[in-house]
């Protein structure tokens, strides 16, 4: 998990790095190098499923962390408090990543990037949140246990159709990153509630 998270840190990085020198005044190509045109090759190198990825994963991302920010206060196991930490710890620097993509997209090809909306699977619904913060203990783990498994679920399947469809290599590696690493924690959270 360390591993996806340096990567996932240093893609961000490689990100900041060049919409700081596209702001000030030049382009650059994926790698950083300035390009002599006013059309960058990120033009090709990323397609209406990447954008529409990311502009969804931002607030799906969010919402877990909303929800894993909920933990400290509503439970005292352990268990799901240290998963909720490895769930901000990995999902907060996703989300601007995603970002920092969709900025550049923008400021690239000057369109909405809303992409063509594919839809977000998974979120949790507003009564299901409310309910979160009414709860403690054992019952505050059994629903926000399964309220995240369909949320990470989502994310999956999310994913995976940027894997399928996506052309940009970078989103295609954080969509991967995010199977490898929620599809263990839907495997943990099964076994936390005896399934």
């Amino acid at each position: 998990m360390r591993s996806a998270t340096a990567r996932i840190a240093a893609v961000f990085a490689v990100l900041l790095a060049v919409s700081m020198l596209t702001a000030c005044g030049g382009s650059a190509d994926r790698h950083g190098a300035p390009s002599g045109t006013g059309q960058s090759s990120e033009q090709a190198d990323h397609n209406a499923d990447d954008v529409a990825f990311a502009h969804n994963m931002i607030p799906h991302l969010e919402q877990a962390v909303q929800m894993a920010q909920m933990v400290p206060t509503n439970t005292t196991n352990p268990q799901v408090i240290a998963l909720a930490g490895r769930i901000t710890t990995t999902q907060g620097p996703l989300v601007q990543a995603f970002r920092t993509f969709l900025m550049q997209w923008q400021d690239v090809q000057g369109r909405d990037a809303a992409g063509r909306g594919i839809p977000m699977v998974g979120m949790v619904e507003a009564t299901t949140m409310d309910k979160l913060q009414s709860l403690t203990g054992p019952g505050f783990d059994r629903l926000w246990l399964t309220s995240m498994i369909d949320h990470h679920r989502g994310a999956i399947t999310m994913a995976q159709d940027e894997v399928a469809h996506g052309r940009n290599a970078d989103v295609i590696y954080l969509a991967r990153s995010i199977v490898a690493t929620q599809q263990p924690e839907i495997d943990q959270m099964n076994q936390m509630l005896g399934g």
